[in-house]
């Protein structure tokens, strides 16, 4: 059976997508399911990675890692120990770790301070498990993995630009007189 949601092959008879774990017994209320729904539920996560981003292994200084991220104009780095996230360093650790401190630990280990293992997702993920995994676990920045590799980075703000991109009438209000 073939999900209506992300588009994935499933075993007939399932109760739940094995992909997007979206309920499978009630096909009926799909007309209940917006346009954009469906679209964060099929688009995948990856079409929205930054290409751009900034890694760093877990011995940089914390000086040069903000350093990187201000001459870029990042907002995040991705601590990497070979190929493997093991940390991210973002503007919020910079405020709330740092920022009193900076010239006393500015020469320390970015992974004195980073976020460690943090929560990652699939290339292949619908953009909706982004979202939701940021707004419940209160992230801005998400690593996005390909193969078990880091392909980049996206970000709450890549998601709402996308939808404002595909769905403008999203940009829209209106008042009521």
């Amino acid at each position: 059976m073939l999900c209506p949601f992300c588009n994935s092959e499933n075993i007939d008879g399932v109760d739940h997508c094995d992909c997007c774990n979206a309920a499978l017994t009630n096909i009926a209320d799909l007309e209940d399911i917006s346009g954009i729904e469906l679209d964060l539920l099929r688009r995948p996560l990856g079409e929205l990675v930054a290409q751009d981003f900034v890694t760093v292994s877990p011995e940089v200084s914390i000086r040069d890692v903000v350093t990187q991220l201000n001459n870029g104009k990042h907002h995040c780095a991705i601590v990497l120990n070979g190929d493997r996230v093991v940390g991210i360093f973002t503007e919020r650790d910079i405020l709330q770790k740092i920022a009193d401190r900076f010239d006393t630990i500015g020469d320390s280990p970015v992974s004195q301070y980073m976020t460690s293992n943090p929560a990652t997702l699939n290339y292949e993920d619908p953009v909706a498990f982004g979202l939701n995994r940021m707004m419940v676990g209160g992230y801005r920045h998400i690593p996005v993995l390909r193969d078990t590799k880091l392909a980049g980075v996206v970000s709450v703000r890549d998601i709402l630009g996308y939808m404002l991109q595909r769905f403008p009438e999203l940009a829209t209000t209106t008042c009521a007189s």
